[in-house]
């Protein structure tokens, strides 16, 4: 038998080499056409060698994959549809002549330069009267999200990644249902990819039968396309243009710690109450209308909310903001302008850590100038082979002074940045490549607001139940892993 598949594959090369030139050739040429996509396109450097590799690797293949997952910018006429209703809605949300934030540069040139870019990438407006609370997990919020929900008067609208089926759902849900035959206009965004396990066809026909309105961003319907790898990461619940609940959580029992898939699920939640909720109200509104062909007019969801109450400077600066395919990394670069401009502190809790080579040489910058930078990562990983590649980037860092913790109680899942007692930024972001140049996130970023010390004593609250990574526990790694992980780091990209 095994002399019969000998001969037999012998046959088969001797048959096809005359062709072998040609096949060649043609792997060569596309190798050659989508390494020259790759090198013009407009990504991060550091990711350009991922994809050439995996394009001369397997030419055809690595090409057509490179379309499907590495393209971040949309289609032409999907940019400029969604462009059109992301921009929309600015002038009847631009508030900035009230606030005008070149008054920034005459008080602090710092506030100003990180302010400023967020401005000018997204658009958001700055506001100076809106009250922020903080929730140290899904649990705490839980109670007082579902009286804000209870006491809404006309609309609710949501957007979450991810929306699964049980207590915290049905919670909801119990409720949207009488809030529509209150007259509420109750809308939510699901993501298609996001909750493709955790929601079914059926559970989404129940709540259109109540009178929700549903729909599922960014369908797949047979065929996969380029943009479908962009989805809507977001974390948002708008309560009558005057509060906003955002964060790391989903709606999803785990998020509340009904159920214990990985020990306790450690995240945060903030509420905005004010002016700053109508940059979210923008957000939802844009992504809804571009999905379903609405034409939603702002105004009647704002004319009760449009004056300004007079400045309260002790409630903090608020700059809500949208990342999306649209720009380039927002969401990055306002990482890399607090982390640059640090003097004293940064602290970070993040579930992933797949840095940029930028992000990674700011961090240990910061560090050797003596800025006191510490990070917190799960213990226990929802997805093993990303924890294991995001502790490759640990011996480097902690090498360079930068402290690195686990989370071992559970998962961390809290996306938040604290500095110097004075900024802070929390949202759906992660420190992923998805996160920073595909999906479409959410985030507040805030200068002097009350919650800054709810959330550095959350993070040190946070550090008593976790494990230093120090250099013994780097030099433990089995070489086996370490040799997987340089493996996987070459695909970060797709992660």
């Amino acid at each position: 038998m095994l002399v019969f598949q000998l001969t037999l594959l012998i046959l088969f090369l001797i048959y096809f080499n005359k062709y072998f030139i040609y096949l060649y050739g043609i792997n060569l040429i596309v190798a050659i056409v989508f390494t020259s996509i790759v090198v013009n396109d407009d990504i991060n450097p550091a990711f350009k060698i991922t994809w050439i590799l995996i394009i001369i690797t397997i030419p055809i293949l690595g090409g057509f994959v490179y379309l499907l997952f590495g393209e971040k910018r949309l289609l032409k006429s999907l940019r400029k549809k969604l462009r059109n209703f992301s921009y929309k809605f600015q002038n009847s949300m631009d508030f900035t002549k009230n606030y005008d934030i070149e008054d920034l540069n005459i008080s602090d040139m710092n506030v100003y330069r990180q302010a400023k870019y967020i401005n000018e990438e997204t658009k958001s407006p700055i506001f100076f009267n809106t009250q922020t609370k903080y929730f140290e997990s899904g649990e705490d919020s839980f109670k007082e999200y579902i009286d804000d929900l209870n006491n809404a008067k006309k609309f609710i609208f949501m957007e979450y990644f991810i929306i699964s089926e049980g207590f915290f759902l049905d919670s909801i849900v119990s409720i949207l249902k009488d809030k529509v035959k209150e007259g509420v206009d109750v809308r939510i965004t699901i993501d298609d990819i996001g909750s493709i396990f955790t929601l079914s066809n059926k559970k989404i026909d129940e709540m259109r039968s109540f009178g929700i309105k549903v729909i599922e961003f960014n369908q797949i319907h047979g065929m996969i396309l380029p943009k479908h790898n962009n989805r809507t990461h977001r974390k948002m619940t708008i309560i009558d243009a005057d509060i906003v609940y955002t964060g790391g959580i989903n709606i999803a029992d785990e998020y509340i710690n009904l159920t214990s898939k990985y020990g306790y699920w450690k995240d945060s939640v903030i509420k905005l109450k004010g002016s700053a909720t109508f940059s979210f109200l923008n957000m939802f509104i844009s992504v809804w209308d571009y999905s379903t062909g609405d034409t939603t007019d702002i105004n009647t969801l704002i004319e009760n909310n449009k004056e300004f109450k007079k400045v309260d400077t002790t409630l903090g600066l608020v700059l809500p903001f949208s990342e999306t395919p649209l720009v380039d990394s927002t969401g990055e670069n306002m990482y890399l302008n607090m982390i640059r401009r640090a003097n004293r502190y940064i602290y970070i809790t993040t579930p992933y850590l797949i840095l940029t080579w930028e992000m990674e040489n700011a961090l240990i910058s910061a560090a050797k100038t003596g800025v006191d930078v510490r990070i917190i990562t799960p213990h226990i990983p929802d997805k093993k082979y990303v924890h294991i590649l995001s502790r490759s980037y640990y011996k480097r860092l902690v090498k360079s002074g930068v402290k690195i913790y686990e989370f071992k109680n559970g998962f961390i899942h809290s996306k938040n940045l604290v500095c110097d007692d004075q900024f802070s930024v929390v949202g759906s972001i992660n420190l992923d490549y998805r996160s920073l140049y595909l999906h479409f996130e959410c985030a507040v970023w805030m200068y002097k607001v009350p919650i800054i010390k709810d959330i550095k004593e959350d993070f040190f609250k946070t550090l008593e139940n976790s494990i230093e990574i120090d250099k013994e526990f780097i030099d433990r790694e089995n070489k086996i892993v370490r040799l997987f992980q340089s493996i996987l780091k070459l695909f970060a990209p797709l992660m």
